[in-house]
């Protein structure tokens, strides 16, 4: 079975068990246990239960990681159930495919800049861009510029030097001359752009869509859609300049952020110790004006951090990246229907493909 057995009730965060309503979340917490012992009991008879067991977990996990004091509409989810393991699960499955899925991307645009800038100071070089965008940005590519900016045309985490900004200014080529790392840098979004990409209405993407801010709703985060609507996914806050592998891994959810007790001081964390090789154990965000240049919001960071810890807990990412790769492999679907699970996955991939 995929990933370590849930965790005793009396183990639930400190929080939860001094909670107003703690009884109530331990009685759902509760709920899960019980579903992960059926399960278990299933796959001891030669039942394949493996995927019942991830999407279990999941919503196990989420009472040990959850991302908001808010929990009571995510317990109630639970709690209405009745325990019923079909309505569990089908609950369980929303997430798994409308949560964990949502924040496992694979592409991202990265385009280039529409121009080669010359050799200006960092100071011109600021004003010209600024020249360029107005208001909040609507589209990746102002939201990179303006991301640049915010971060000191650095990658957030390992201070890396963007290439194309650094050969082509004065101030920060010499930098780079004296030592300071440099290399290809994108732009990060916390919530993936492709939630909103080419929604039609009707369209199976807008269903899936709405599907995906409820259950956002259920972790506690209210209006996500009207923060994120349409352009306003590339609103700064949602943004990160990043070198490729950190984003890479960002966005595998191999790392997360993990806010400390000083504003704006996150620490660095992984699945593993190897995601956190030559990369710095704390990241402070800053910025030369945080009225126009607004820090990634903490919140947002937050539930992908949720995502990371509760996705690699019951193995689900794992699962994710395996049917992924049967996915590269995979041309033809198979007549006996072996390889719906690929079509299915294949078929969300595609709704939020970027």
């Amino acid at each position: 079975m995929p990933g370590p057995a849930l965790p005793p009730a009396n183990t639930l965060p400190l929080w939860i068990r001094q909670h107003p309503c703690s009884h109530e979340i331990e009685s759902a917490y509760n709920i899960c246990l019980d579903l992960e012992r059926w399960i278990q009991r299933e796959a001891d008879l030669g039942v394949e239960m493996e995927k019942a067991m991830i999407c279990c977990r999941i919503l196990g996990y989420l009472f040990h990681h959850f991302p908001s004091r808010d929990i009571k509409p995510f317990v109630r989810e639970i709690v209405t159930t009745g325990g019923q393991p079909e309505e569990l699960l089908k609950l369980g499955k929303r997430f798994y495919a409308y949560f964990v899925k949502l924040f496992m991307s694979y592409k991202r645009i990265t385009p280039a800049p529409s121009s080669h800038p010359s050799r200006w100071s960092v100071d011109n070089l600021v004003e010209k861009i600024k020249t360029e965008l107005n208001g909040a940005p609507q589209n990746h590519k102002t939201a990179k510029k303006l991301a640049l900016i915010r971060d000191g045309f650095q990658c957030v985490v390992t201070k890396v030097y963007d290439d194309r900004i650094a050969s082509s200014n004065k101030t920060l080529e010499q930098a780079v001359i004296d030592g300071a790392p440099k290399g290809i840098t994108q732009c990060a979004h916390i919530f993936p752009e492709s939630i909103n990409n080419k929604i039609e209405s009707g369209s199976n993407k807008e269903n899936y869509a709405a599907t995906v801010w409820a259950v956002l709703d259920r972790l506690g985060y209210r209006n996500p859609r009207q923060d994120l609507d349409g352009a306003s996914i590339h609103r700064l806050d949602n943004v990160m300049t990043m070198e490729v592998s950190v984003h890479d891994d960002f966005d595998r959810l191999k790392i997360y952020f993990t806010a400390t007790e000083v504003p704006n001081r996150y620490k660095l964390e992984a699945v593993r110790d190897y995601f956190l090789a030559n990369r710095p154990r704390y990241v402070t965000f800053s910025t030369p004006d945080a009225e126009k240049y607004p820090l990634p919001n903490p919140t947002y960071l937050a539930i992908h951090a949720t995502c990371a810890k509760v996705a690699h807990l019951p193995g689900a990412a794992e699962h994710i990246e395996e049917v992924l790769e049967r996915m590269e492999d995979t041309r033809v679907l198979a007549e006996d229907g072996g390889s719906s699970e690929v079509l299915y996955t294949a078929i969300l991939s595609s709704m939020h493909a970027v």
